[in-house]
């Protein structure tokens, strides 16, 4: 009797799940892939990180500016050399004591094409960072669409199986009364039965599917939610068919640049140095009329390097064989990119052709499912008819749903063509 009871509350619990999902189905309140795509790129750490660095590389720019520009600072000095019996510092050098208390101003002189040189340096970082974002956005979108894809896919699944389990029970009302009134052998019925219990435990395993893939997509964008989410279909834009316009070719230009300027730095190194300075304050040795000792004095420093061991032509030949490597690296990419690009446009023109084959066949297995339910009451199609034409359906509709998931899949790959 327990028994009983608790087949009748678990079959109860079946029954309203199956009635929310069939309202979340006809209320149209659904997520977008859009949604989860713009909540993983707000919680991704690493693209914060990617504008964190982007706002620091300003800021090391402003400091390089600086360098540059007129230094300021407030400098003082007391020094008392003792002497006694002729022993001590020699008094002409030291003059016993001395004090300095004043302000020095000083400036490095470059010219205006090395200074824009240095801060150059700085924009093209920011754009390597730029490109590094970008394709690290493209990483993180094609991960998350992927387990959007799988979470639409288990939906679909689930979908279908409840679409199977809904015409079963349908015909287990009829056949039942059927069998009691003796029309229909109580085998065939028991046939029957055992195959709805087995559709309708499938159609459970598939729901707790649905429900782990969205709790998977949850946590890949950092929300924190259980809920059974309602997914619409994936929704892709026009991919980038041309290598010129990609993130990879963006890079590169951001590195050559960045090579080009770094090898005017090193040139720039080997000019002359010229720094100015000044300096303004108290300086005496308080040996007679200190206070007449205020006064300021103004100087130039000038370095220029001579040898260092053809240092300057090892750090230039480094540098172009940097750029070589980097246009290796670039021509392999290119080759890659486009034969990859021909090779997911071709995959997706035969997935296709596939989906539309198996949506054609649907059609003609679904009229047969509802021609063999119109006759099974009078006993014109045998049971066994009925449930192989269930699965026939069932069959070509899985394999619809996994094809376009595949589509799904190849898209995404198309729209975040990524080289690994």
């Amino acid at each position: 009797m327990k028994l009983g009871k608790c087949k009748c509350a678990k079959r109860k619990i079946s029954l309203v799940v199956f009635f929310i999902g069939c309202c979340l189905y006809g209320s149209g309140q659904s997520l977008s892939l859009d949604y989860y795509l713009q909540y993983a790129a707000h919680n991704s750490p690493l693209l914060r990180e990617y504008n964190n660095k982007t706002v620091s590389n300003t800021l090391d720019s402003l400091q390089q500016r600086a360098v540059y520009g007129f230094i300021v600072s407030a400098e003082g000095a007391a020094n008392y050399a003792p002497a006694y019996a002729g022993w001590g510092y020699d008094k002409a050098l030291t003059n016993g004591q001395s004090l300095f208390a004043g302000a020095r101003v000083s400036k490095t002189l470059i010219s205006n094409n090395q200074l824009s040189a240095r801060l150059a340096a700085f924009e093209l970082v920011k754009k390597q960072l730029q490109a590094q974002q970008i394709l690290s956005t493209q990483m993180l979108s094609k991960a998350i669409t992927e387990q959007y894809i799988a979470s639409y896919t288990s939906q679909q699944l689930f979908k279908n199986a409840s679409e199977i389990n809904k015409i079963l029970e349908q015909e287990d009302l009829v056949l039942k009364k059927l069998t009691r009134s003796s029309l229909f052998k109580q085998t065939d019925y028991l046939t029957f039965k055992v195959t709805l219990q087995q559709y309708e435990l499938t159609r459970q395993q598939l729901q707790a599917d649905w429900q782990n893939n969205i709790m998977l997509l949850n946590f890949s964008c950092g929300i924190v939610d259980t809920a059974l989410a309602f997914l619409e279909a994936p929704l892709f834009k026009n991919p980038v068919s041309n290598f010129e316009n990609s993130v990879y070719q963006t890079a590169f230009i951001a590195d050559s640049l960045q090579l080009a300027n770094k090898a005017s730095l090193i040139n720039y190194d080997y000019k002359p140095k010229i720094t100015a300075f000044s300096d303004a304050g108290f300086n005496s040795s308080l040996a007679r009329q200190a206070y007449k000792n205020a006064g300021f004095s103004v100087g130039i420093a000038i370095s220029l390097p001579l040898y260092d061991g053809h240092k300057k032509q090892m750090l230039l030949q480094q540098n172009n064989l940097e750029l070589e490597t980097r246009k290796n690296y670039l021509a392999q990419t290119k080759n890659q990119y486009q034969q990859k690009l021909l090779q997911l446009q071709q995959q997706i023109l035969t997935y296709k052709k596939l989906e539309a084959l198996a949506s054609e066949q649907m059609v003609y297995a679904h009229t047969l499912i509802e021609a063999n339910a119109k006759q099974l009451p009078t006993g014109d199609v045998k049971i066994l008819d009925f449930i192989l034409s269930i699965n026939n359906y069932l069959n070509l509709k899985v394999n619809s749903i996994q094809y376009q998931s595949t589509l799904y899949s190849l898209q995404n790959q198309l729209q975040n063509l990524i080289i690994q």
